[in-house]
C-alpha cells in the first residue's frame, strides 16, 4: 500500500552453460564476482519450473506490506564470502537472510545500505496476499536445493494482475534462479515500483537485474529465468566489523527507571570475508543537554568472517535524570570498508513512575496519511518495570479534510509471531474532526501489563483522513509500526518517529521486574558456573517459569523449563545437538537477560 506524504516546514543447474560474450541478456560482474544471464539469451538457463504448492510448506501470515519468518534452508548456502542457513519472507516479493526489516514502496535499488539487506529480490514490488495468493518453500531429500515460491499473488490494487514466480537456491554450485511461471498486469506507484536483484549483507555489493522496467530489455515475463552465479575463485577483501545490535535485536528504543542500573551490552559482527584483530568498540551515553555521562572502550582481540562478539560495558549506567538520552556503540576498525555500518545510535529514555512513555520531542514535521481505508500506525513499548497499569493512550493528528474521519485507538498485546501485535486487549471508535491530541482515558478499565511489550495505535476508516503526526527530528525509536490490513514495522522507523503516547503507572502487590538490558542490582538471575563447559545451573526469581535462550545472532535455540525459577542447560539445541562454544543471552519469561558464555 503507498502513503501520502504533507510536509510541513530441486537442481544444482544442469543449464549451467554460460558464454562469455557481453550481451544484453547478461550481466556482471559485481565487485565480488557475481554474474547472471536469463533465459532469453543464447547460452542462458532453460526455464524449468518446479511446482512445490502443495508438496512444500505453506509460509502463513503474508498479507499486505509484511514480514514472517525466520524458515531454515535446511543446509548452509553460499553466498557471497559466507553462509547462511534461514530467511525471512517479505510479501512484496523478495526473501532476506537474517534481516527481517520490511521493505515497502517507494522500492530501493540494488545493492543499496538501506535495510533489509541481503536481499533476493525476484519481484520486489507492492504485492498483497489480501485478496488471493499463497508462498511456499521446500528443501529436497539430499538437503542442496531449497526453493521458495510465491503463487497467484497481485500488485496491491491492481486486480487483473496475477503473478506466479519461485527462487531455488542450489548448494551444489551456489546458484540462485528466479523462475517466473505467470506474469500478467504491471504494479502501480508511479516510479520505484518494482526491482530484481540481489545484495550482499551490508548491502554495499550486488547485481541489479532492473529497476522500474529500466532497462526495457530486461521485462519480466512468463517462462523467464534468471540465473546468479558466482566467481569460481575471487580476490576480493573486505575488511567490515558491523555493530549488530545495541540493547536488544532491533537496536531500538528503551525506557529506563530512575536510579536503576543498566546494564549497557551490543552485539558486534565480521561482516568482511577477512579475520580481524585488536581493534576497539566503544560505548557513550549522552544526556539531554549532550553531556558525556558514561563512556567504556573494549578491545576485541580477534573475529573471524561471519562470526560475532558479544560485549557488555562497564561499570553499570547508573541515571538520575529524567529525559532523553543517547547511547552511541562504535567500531573503530582501521580500513573498515563499510562506514554506514560502524556505528548504532539508540535512544533511551528516563523515568519515573506515573510516566508518559513516548519517543517523539513534543513537535512534528510530517503528516501521513495512507491512501487506502482500515490503515494507520502505532507505537511498542516496553515499559522500564512491572506489572503496569495503562491509564491513558494518547495519538496526535495533523490534519483532517473532511472533519469527521472516524479512527479506532487501539491497546494491543506483544502475543503476535516474533512479538509483533496480536491480540487487541480495547478498541474504542472515535471521530476526529480537529488537529491535535486526542486523549483516551482507560484508567478505569484496570489493564495491567505484567511483561514484555504493548502496542498502542490507531486505524482510520477512511482513506487518506486523518493525518497521523511524526516527528522528524533524530534520534529514532525504530519501534513504530504501520498498518495496511496486517501490522507489520514501519518502512520508515529509522528517520521518523510517531507522536504516539502512553501513561502508566506501577501496579502495587506484585514483584517489580525488568525490562531486557535493565538489571537491578539485588536481580537474582544468574548462570552458575559462567563461563561453562557442559551444564549450567540457572537461576531467576522464583515466579520466572520459561527461559529461552539465543544465539548471538539473536536465532532462538533453546526453551528451559524452570521449576520455582530454576533449571539446568546443557548447552544443547530443542534437538539434543550440541551447540558451538560462544556468547548466549537467556530470556526469562519476565524479560529479565543473563550473558550465557560456554566453552569448550
Amino acid at each position: 500500500m503507498i502513503y501520502l506524504l504533507v510536509l510541513f516546514q530441486v537442481v544444482g543447474s544442469p543449464f549451467l552453460n554460460i558464454t562469455e560474450p557481453v550481451i544484453t541478456g547478461a550481466g556482471g560482474p559485481d565487485a565480488y564476482g557475481y554474474r547472471w544471464i536469463d533465459s532469453d539469451t543464447t547460452g542462458g538457463p532453460a526455464f524449468n519450473w518446479i511446482d512445490i504448492k502443495g508438496i512444500g510448506t505453506q509460509i502463513t501470515g503474508l498479507a499486505d506490506d509484511n514480514v514472517v519468518g525466520p524458515f531454515a534452508i535446511g543446509f548452509e548456502f553460499p553466498y557471497y564470502w559466507y553462509k547462511v542457513n534461514s530467511f525471512y519472507v517479505g510479501s512484496n516479493g523478495y526473501i532476506a537472510f537474517g534481516d527481517p526489516t520490511l521493505e515497502a514502496h517507494p522500492f530501493q535499488t540494488l545493492p543499496n545500505s538501506q535495510t533489509p539487506n541481503n536481499v533476493l529480490a525476484p519481484l520486489m514490488s507492492d504485492i498483497d496476499f489480501t485478496p488471493q495468493g499463497t508462498c511456499w518453500y521446500w528443501t529436497n531429500a539430499s538437503h542442496d536445493t531449497c526453493i521458495i515460491q510465491y503463487d497467484s499473488v497481485r500488485f496491491w490494487n491492481v486486480g487483473t494482475s496475477l503473478n506466479t514466480f519461485q527462487i531455488i537456491l542450489s548448494k551444489p554450485d551456489s546458484s540462485i534462479t528466479f523462475q517466473y511461471l505467470v506474469q500478467n498486469g504491471t504494479p502501480g506507484g508511479g516510479t520505484n515500483f518494482l526491482t530484481v536483484g540481489i545484495e550482499n549483507v551490508s548491502g554495499t555489493v550486488g547485481l541489479q537485474y532492473q529497476h522500474d522496467n529500466v532497462p526495457n530489455y530486461n521485462t519480466i515475463h512468463a517462462n523467464l529465468a534468471i540465473l546468479f552465479y558466482p566467481p569460481e575463485s575471487t580476490t576480493y577483501q573486505v575488511h567490515d566489523i558491523a555493530v549488530w545490535k545495541v540493547m536488544n535485536d532491533v537496536s531500538g528504543g528503551f525506557f529506563v527507571y530512575n536510579g536503576d542500573s543498566v546494564n549497557l551490552w551490543a552485539v558486534v559482527k565480521n561482516t568482511g570475508n577477512q579475520p580481524e584483530a585488536n581493534f576497539d568498540v566503544y560505548c557513550q551515553v549522552r544526556n539531554p543537554s549532550n553531556v558525556l555521562v558514561f563512556a567504556d572502550t573494549i578491545t576485541v582481540s580477534s573475529l573471524a568472517p561471519g562470526a560475532t562478539d558479544s560485549l557488555v560495558f562497564t561499570p553499570f549506567w547508573n541515571p538520575t535524570v529524567n529525559g532523553p538520552y543517547s547511547v552511541k556503540v562504535k567500531s573503530l576498525l582501521s580500513g573498515d570498508m563499510t562506514p554506514s555500518n560502524d556505528s548504532t545510535l539508540v535512544e533511551a529514555r528516563v523515568v519515573t513512575y506515573p510516566a508518559t512513555l513516548q519517543y517523539d520531542n513534543g513537535t512534528y514535521e510530517q503528516v501521513m496519511s495512507w491512501n487506502g481505508p482500515n490503515s494507520g500506525w502505532g507505537n511498542k513499548f516496553y515499559p522500564p518495570k512491572y506489572p503496569v497499569k495503562v491509564n491513558q493512550l494518547s495519538l496526535h493528528f495533523g490534519s483532517v479534510t473532511s472533519g469527521n474521519a472516524p479512527v479506532h485507538i487501539q491497546l494491543i498485546d506483544d502475543d503476535g509471531p516474533n512479538g509483533d501485535p496480536g491480540t487487541v486487549i480495547f478498541d474504542t471508535l472515535i471521530v476526529v474532526t480537529d488537529t491535535g491530541w486526542k486523549h483516551i482515558d482507560v484508567a478505569n478499565h484496570y489493564f495491567i501489563i505484567g511483561s514484555g511489550a504493548f502496542y498502542v495505535g490507531g486505524i482510520a476508516e477512511n482513506a487518506s483522513e486523518p493525518g497521523f503526526s511524526m516527528d522528524t527530528d533524530p534520534l529514532f525509536s525504530v519501534r513504530s509500526y504501520e498498518y495496511t490490513g496486517s501490522w507489520a514495522p514501519y518502512r520508515d522507523n529509522t528517520s521518523v518517529d510517531l507522536l504516539i503516547r502512553t501513561n502508566i503507572e506501577l501496579w502495587s502487590g506484585v514483584v517489580e521486574e525488568t525490562h531486557p538490558g535493565v538489571q537491578p542490582k539485588t536481580s537474582p538471575a544468574c548462570a552458575t558456573p559462567n563461563p561453562f563447559t557442559r551444564l549450567t545451573k540457572i537461576s531467576f526469581a522464583p515466579h520466572v517459569n520459561t527461559v529461552k535462550v539465543y544465539d548471538a545472532c539473536g536465532r532462538l535455540v533453546r526453551t528451559i523449563n524452570l521449576k520455582k525459577g530454576m533449571g539446568f542447560w546443557n548447552g544443547c539445541d530443542a534437538k539434543g545437538n550440541h551447540l558451538n562454544q560462544g556468547i548466549y543471552f537467556g530470556i526469562g519469561d519476565n524479560q529479565e537477560v543473563i550473558k550465557l558464555i560456554m566453552v569448550k
